[in-house]
């Protein structure tokens, strides 16, 4: 299988605004240049994206900043080379050490997640995934039971097993993000009988399925829609913890989770990608 592959030169103020930008017209892994100097997109060669509209994104920026793309196709085999020749460990609150199996490993930190994507989105270099691991790290999970919806490379999941969740499940609607989740779960060790990974949408978590805490690293049309679906698989007083949008789309979120008695108890800000944590009152 291939790809669809865009590499963006422009300056590091903009990189963020872009994979926000190309995630809402189908784009679904992102990778930042080494040196700052822009990023690359990927996207499953079968999701329809026109050249059109990302002609029409970038055309919105002219006036703003400097920017150029170049739109090609990348080999399955090609992503994992090219992933491993830019990537570096991530550190979140010195807390947490993100890294892959040719790192090594360093003890300073209590908790390591290995990963290698496999064109999946969630490595911990996305400002929301470093804020998803953050929220997660100060809960307490010894015995819960969490859902990681549209999992990517499986690292939340991933941190909730080695938090200690009884039970961890995770879905998402790429193949390759299922495959991904689960060599990454077997990379860290992680126990067979505590996590659960399958193909598909928010309609096929089982139906009498009830979580302590919820996870959706999404972005925020997926959530608007989904967010009445997940709140149904929360126990009372469970949480439901969300990313994958901007600061100023607070609002939109958080009037969606009114609905269903869904409060805000925590969230986070970083370079203006926003992750909320809420708690299910009834």
């Amino acid at each position: 299988m291939s790809y669809i592959s865009l590499e963006v030169s422009c300056t590091e103020d903009f990189i963020e605004i872009f994979m926000a930008e190309l995630a809402q017209i189908g784009f679904s892994t992102f990778q930042e240049k080494e040196d700052g100097s822009g990023l690359f997109a990927y996207s499953e060669e079968n999701q329809i994206i026109e050249a059109s509209q990302i002609e029409e994104l970038f055309k919105q920026y002219f006036e703003l900043t400097t920017v150029t793309y170049q739109l090609g196709t990348i080999e399955k085999e090609n992503w994992n080379a090219d992933w491993e020749k830019n990537y570096q460990p991530i550190e979140v609150e010195n807390k947490i050490l993100v890294r892959a199996d040719f790192h090594s490993p360093n003890p300073k930190f209590p908790v390591e997640i290995i990963v290698t994507p496999k064109m999946s989105f969630g490595t911990g270099h996305h400002e929301t995934t470093y804020q998803m691991l953050k929220l997660m790290q100060d809960k307490e999970l010894t015995g819960k039971r969490v859902l990681d919806a549209g999992c990517g490379t499986g690292i939340l999941a991933i941190l909730a097993s080695i938090k200690g969740a009884s039970t961890v499940d995770a879905y998402d609607l790429d193949e390759w993000a299922v495959e991904n989740t689960k060599e990454n779960f077997s990379l860290n060790s992680c126990d067979k009988s505590v996590y659960k990974v399958w193909q598909g949408e928010v309609e096929s978590i089982p139906v009498e399925a009830k979580y302590d805490l919820v996870l959706a690293n999404i972005n925020k049309n997926i959530l608007l829609a989904d967010i009445q679906h997940l709140q149904q698989h929360l126990e009372k007083g469970g949480s439901l913890m969300l990313s994958g949008f901007y600061e100023n789309d607070i609002d939109d979120i958080l009037n969606e989770c009114q609905k269903f008695s869904l409060e805000l108890t925590n969230q986070s800000v970083r370079n203006q990608w926003t992750a909320l944590l809420l708690r299910k009152n009834k």
